[in-house]
């Protein structure tokens, strides 16, 4: 019947398939299942029953406004449908454009406040120290973030994200995905930053918070207060969204708001986006080790499941014996299921979003992004260095 090697090699391929569906039917499938569920704070957008009971909350935006027009996006911002709240702008440099056009919003809407970065401050996070300043001239005890690349798809973002705070929560996860745009490498860079959002919220869900998007977040003023602010990884230039909630936040203090109206849309530049991986590179050496095993095993799973796939279809010639064509048989079968499963939970979620869905590229994409996490890897291991805040140059 079968060698030694040929039951080894199915073995293998039939371990790395069932790790596979364990991932996307149990883990990353929960968001789903929550819709599913027809929660409120899933399937509806309605935050009604909290009207007037409203906590007042401050929207911090840190923005470097060579890059960004504040026309663009302030205004999604501003005009949220909720009862107290400020924002706080936070100027990393100031350019004329938007120095005309902050005077005018500034005029028309009296809950807007401007902040500025010192403008030769080095060895220091720039990131960190804008944040700290919006964080510290809040004036309320909620704080809500969101990036200058990014605008929420309604008005009830706020009234969504917050309402969670009502319910004995301090930390609220949000989702935010990439608007589509043509081309294969954009298509790549939003199918990816859609599933690294994915695998944060999957694991909220079940109760094991580590790790969050900076351009959809909230938590309550006292933890950067008791935490004393983001002290603990002052040396590094990142981590004051991801490392900061790692170290915060637990199965009793965070919610996640997932539904339509409670979604960031981000214009993420391809630039942006290999720093955010650069990011991601540094930074999840420090996270809690269960997240980090999980989905590093998901990670040689997934490789060893292509090439376990690949020496199956490579073994068998049904042209000799049985056996050897029960090798391309089954090779194809787990192929199959496990593109189907694919599609059938990452597209689900994606319509229960409203956000873009991936087909064909699907099976790309899958592939390339292991070769992506690897090179970003490298990089981290090559660039350790200039990720201190000692090497720090103002740009």
């Amino acid at each position: 019947m079968f060698t030694t090697t040929e039951i080894v090699l199915l073995s293998a391929l039939m371990l790395f398939f069932i790790t596979q569906l364990f991932f996307y039917w149990f883990v990353l499938a929960k968001p789903y299942y929550r819709f599913r569920r027809g929660k409120k704070s899933a399937r509806h957008s309605s935050a009604s029953g909290f009207k007037g009971n409203e906590p007042p909350v401050s929207v911090i935006i840190c923005i470097r406004n060579k890059f960004y027009d504040l026309k663009d996006f302030l205004p999604a911002i501003m005009e949220q449908d909720y009862l107290k709240f400020e924002v706080i702008v936070v100027n990393d440099g100031q350019s004329d454009i938007n120095e005309e056009t902050m005077t005018i919003m500034k005029e028309k809407y009296d809950n807007l406040y401007v902040t500025n970065i010192p403008e030769h401050t080095l060895n220091v996070s720039r990131k960190k120290l804008g944040l700290t300043l919006g964080i510290k001239a809040a004036q309320y005890d909620y704080l809500l973030f969101i990036e200058a690349d990014s605008i929420p798809v309604s008005k009830d973002w706020i009234k969504l994200m917050t309402k969670h705070f009502l319910r004995n929560k301090s930390i609220v996860l949000g989702f935010s995905a990439r608007d589509g745009k043509k081309g294969f490498s954009s298509k790549f860079i939003t199918y990816d930053y859609f599933f690294s959002n994915l695998q944060e919220i999957s694991l909220a869900l079940f109760h094991r918070p580590y790790a969050a998007n900076g351009r959809n977040l909230a938590y309550a003023k006292q933890y950067f207060t008791e935490h004393k602010g983001f002290s603990k990884y002052r040396i590094l230039q990142q981590g004051e969204d991801d490392l900061f909630v790692n170290e915060i936040a637990d199965k009793h203090n965070t919610a996640v708001e997932l539904s339509h109206d409670s979604l960031v849309h981000t214009e993420l530049s391809s630039a942006g986006w290999m720093q955010l991986k650069r990011n991601k590179a540094i930074t999840k050496r420090f996270y809690k080790r269960g997240p980090v095993a999980l989905w590093r095993l998901e990670w040689w799973s997934r490789a060893g499941f292509f090439l376990s796939l690949t020496a199956c279809m490579l073994h068998g010639d049904p042209f000799f014996s049985l056996s050897d064509f029960i090798f391309p048989v089954v090779a194809v079968f787990c192929f199959s299921t496990r593109l189907f499963s694919q599609i059938f939970v990452i597209n689900k979620i994606a319509k229960c979003l409203r956000t873009e869905k991936f087909y064909v590229t699907l099976l790309f994409f899958d592939i390339i992004q292991l070769f992506v996490n690897i090179y970003f890897y490298t990089y981290y291991i090559g660039h350790k260095k200039e990720n201190y805040t000692t090497n720090y140059e103002k740009r």
